[in-house]
This record gives structure tokens, C-alpha cells and sequence, in this order.
């Protein structure tokens, strides 16, 4: 975790109040955030399908990046008697066309 005051936060900030490609590259960029978004682009998922899906993700990274895309308003979470389950907001369905673009980009050559 980086400070609030550390250099590059400040930059950070400056770069996503100057540019909001960067503001939105800033909201997807993360680890495993990306496979995340690609799985809830096609199905609503649980936890446990997460950690089938991803098997060398940590249980503690899996709920920093579920967490931090709840947090922008990319994912909900839905709470069932069995399980949590995680789909993608309004916001996050947004994202759809940018997600295929970059995953087309590398498929190009």
C-alpha cells in the first residue's frame, strides 16, 4: 500500500485529474483484475469459481482486486445463503468493448 503523500501517489493523482484514460487504465489495472472482468463479462461467478478459474491466485489477493473493483463501482457482490456471488455493474459492463479491444490488440499480429 502507498502512502498518501508519497511522490508517486501525488503523480497519480495529478495524471488521473489531467487524463482519464489513465483514470480508467488506474480502475482495471491490477493483477488479476482484468481475468476477473473477462469472467464476469460472460457469467455471473462465485468466489470458489474464481479460485477454480484462477488457481494460482491467493485467497488475500483475490479479495484485494474483488474488493477494490467494488469499491469503483465495476462489480457487485450478491449474497446468497450458499455463497457470495459477483457480477458486473452498470459501470462495469462499460467496459466491454474496451476489455475486447485490448484482448483484439494482441490477437492482431
Amino acid at each position: 500500500m502507498r502512502k498518501e503523500n508519497s511522490t508517486n501517489a501525488v503523480n497519480e493523482k495529478a495524471l488521473q485529474q489531467y487524463c482519464s484514460a489513465f483514470k480508467t487504465l488506474s480502475l482495471i489495472s491490477g493483477r488479476w483484475k482484468l481475468s476477473i472482468l473477462f469472467k464476469l463479462l460472460k457469467t455471473e461467478t462465485s468466489y470458489s469459481e474464481f479460485k477454480l478459474l484462477l488457481p494460482e491466485i491467493s485467497d488475500r489477493t483475490l479479495s484485494k482486486q474483488l474488493n477494490e473493483l467494488m469499491a469503483d463501482g465495476l462489480i457487485l457482490k450478491n449474497k446468497s445463503k450458499v455463497s457470495s456471488i459477483y457480477s458486473l455493474t452498470d459501470k462495469g459492463l462499460k467496459l466491454e468493448k474496451i476489455l475486447i479491444d485490448l484482448s483484439a490488440f494482441h490477437d492482431q499480429d
